[in-house]
């Protein structure tokens, strides 16, 4: 890129341009987002910038960004946030990027928390909180305890809360999965995206994931479904009756999975949930009633 003035539209051109040679699938969006950031700018606020001269200073600060992105940092850690249903989540190296898929596992749950008043609600590995806010902004009256084994991840989730307005709503505990729960009563719904990785499969994720991601918050252990167990087998112990148990899997994990919870004996109701493109994605377990 040249030292002289350069338009914003010359920019992103340039820059999209050289990040697609080098395999970034979405490069003119990401470029204008970079460069939104860096301007102060929505993309709407951009395209009618386009003629605007990019300042040196301004230059030179897409230009670090720019080569973080190059050396596969993710977006969102370059940004600073990210967007999650309604909100827009604080998001660094301390805790998992919050996926769109995991969005579903939040409508699920706001689907079953309708019926139920002033419900509370565990999310077990909370990172930075993706699924507890959501639950706690859009389920009226509801009470999250938001459990994770990192305590940077919690700072990360409790800035989040602050941020939103949401820390009367979350409870945040630091601590191993459903051992937190311990002394914290019974809950209408057990929310989580556990670790679902095999261990075996880390170090082929992408860059992005790999290199900058908590491993933590990844590995599942040997086959993937280490965490998964865990849960389906000591989460009955916390529910009311008929509450549920939602969890997030990996692909082939799902019938496993309903197998090892139908042999628990501990649920009514065991069903695999698949996301929009046909892949196990979710496994929901009802309590009993009694």
């Amino acid at each position: 890129m040249s030292d002289k003035s350069v338009r914003v539209i010359d920019l992103i051109t340039l820059a999209a341009e050289h990040l697609k040679s080098r395999g970034f699938e979405d490069a003119r969006l990401e470029v204008e987002r970079l460069l939104g950031g860096v301007l102060g700018l929505s993309r709407m606020e951009l395209y009618l910038a386009f003629d605007r001269p990019v300042e040196e200073d301004e230059l030179e600060r897409f230009r670090a960004l720019y080569r973080r992105r190059l050396a596969h940092e993710p977006i969102q850690h370059l940004l600073g946030e990210t967007g999650f249903r309604e909100v827009i989540l604080k998001t660094d190296r301390r805790a998992l990027i919050p996926r769109p898929e995991t969005e579903f596992l939040v409508e699920i749950a706001l689907e079953f928390l309708e019926k139920r008043e002033h419900p509370r609600v565990a999310d077990l590995g909370t990172g930075g909180g993706a699924i507890a806010l959501s639950i706690a902004r859009e389920a009226p009256g509801s009470k999250v305890v938001a459990v994770d084994v990192s305590d940077d991840a919690l700072l990360l989730a409790d800035r989040n809360a602050r941020m939103l307005g949401l820390s009367e709503e979350v409870t945040f505990v630091s601590g191993n999965m459903l051992d937190a729960l311990e002394d914290r009563g019974r809950f209408d719904a057990i929310l989580s995206n556990p670790p679902y990785i095999r261990t075996g499969d880390l170090e082929t994720l992408q860059p992005e994931v790999r290199d900058h991601e908590p491993k933590t918050a990844l590995d599942g252990g040997p086959d993937g479904m280490d965490f998964l167990r865990n849960i389906i087998s000591g989460a009955y112990r916390f529910l009311k009756p008929g509450g549920m148990l939602l969890l997030e899997c990996g692909e082939g994990q799902g019938d496993v999975l309903k197998r090892f919870a139908e042999e628990s004996g501990q649920y009514s109701t065991i069903t695999i949930i698949r996301d929009l493109a046909g892949k196990d994605r979710f496994i929901r377990a009802i309590g009993h009633s009694d």
